[in-house]
């Protein structure tokens, strides 16, 4: 099929939007590399972005579904979910607060990363004191940006990615689960139909490993299930938890993992997809070969 050519919109984290004169066969990163020179980016800069599929429901609740990846379709993905509240944003692509540093020199990048902060504040993915909360709503109001992102690296979630709210084995049958991560930590805050609650924060080297599968309950519904182990004491502890947003979750977490500085002990994680029974992570350091062995799952 020949490539015709089109307009690609591409949303930013306050709703501004790039159109992109594109071909329905252009790959994400030659996407994402015209819309970042759109919004003068550095090109020595544009890995510190990626292109995501968002989603808002009819009570304009935001979740990020999907990254893209440099090497899929925009097009085609966007294309085959055919449902006007999907769209593709722009948005960084790391999760430690403190890179944020080596884009201050770009006013192109620091207005994406103002972008996406002052979203996350308003959803309350990032957790500011009150005095906090004060100086950076006077911030926003004089548009002083850089000042902005400077206060918020002393903000407790800056940068977390937040998931939806969502099934979870833990404490009982009908506990509910809201996780966020970022900053090499996975947190998790459960909360049960008796309104007991609990949290878990786990540093990511504190993960002995996670897996994700794709479970059909109905042959016409697609569900995603996230386990991951942690030692609890001197016990072995796995968490189940059934969200759509699982292989986001993966993908996130390994990027954390790629962005830590490469010790011996964290070096060989594997993480492994049940579908296949392959290995579709495994993180090596100066070519050496050891490997992390994860224990055998819980039946």
């Amino acid at each position: 099929m020949p490539a015709i050519k089109v307009i690609l919109k591409v949303y930013l984290p306050d709703g501004r939007q790039v159109k992109v004169d594109s071909k329905t066969s252009d790959t994400a990163e030659r996407v994402q590399e015209v819309a970042l020179i759109t919004l003068n980016v550095s090109r020595e800069l544009m890995e510190y972005f990626s292109l995501f599929i968002t989603h808002k429901d009819a009570k304009g609740v935001f979740s990020v579904v999907k990254r893209v990846a440099p090497f899929e379709i925009p097009f085609i993905t966007i294309w085959n979910i055919n449902n006007d509240s999907f769209q593709i944003d722009i948005r960084k692509w790391y999760m430690t607060p403190s890179t944020d540093a080596m884009l201050m020199g770009c006013p192109g990048a620091v207005d994406l990363l103002y972008a996406q902060a002052v979203q996350e504040l308003e959803m309350n993915w990032s957790r500011p004191t009150e005095q906090q909360t004060n100086l950076l709503k006077q911030l926003i109001k004089t548009d002083n940006k850089v000042k902005f992102l400077e206060l918020m690296q002393q903000v407790e979630h800056y940068s977390y990615q937040k998931l939806d709210p969502a099934a979870t084995d833990n404490l009982d049958a009908n506990t509910m689960v809201t996780v966020s991560v970022g900053n090499n930590e996975l947190y998790c805050s459960f909360q049960t139909s008796n309104q007991k609650s609990e949290i878990i924060s786990l540093h990511i080297g504190k993960i002995t490993g996670w897996h994700v599968m794709l479970h059909q309950p109905e042959k016409t519904i697609d569900q995603q299930i996230f386990k991951f182990g942690y030692m609890n004491g001197e016990v072995l502890k796995w968490i189940t938890i059934w969200t759509n947003q699982a292989f986001l979750l993966s993908t996130w977490l390994k990027k954390i993992l790629s962005e830590e500085p490469v010790t011996c002990t964290k070096e060989n994680l594997e993480i492994q997809d049940s579908r296949t029974s392959t290995s579709i992570y495994t993180r090596k350091q100066k070519k050496m070969s050891l490997r992390k062995r994860i224990p055998p799952f819980p039946t």
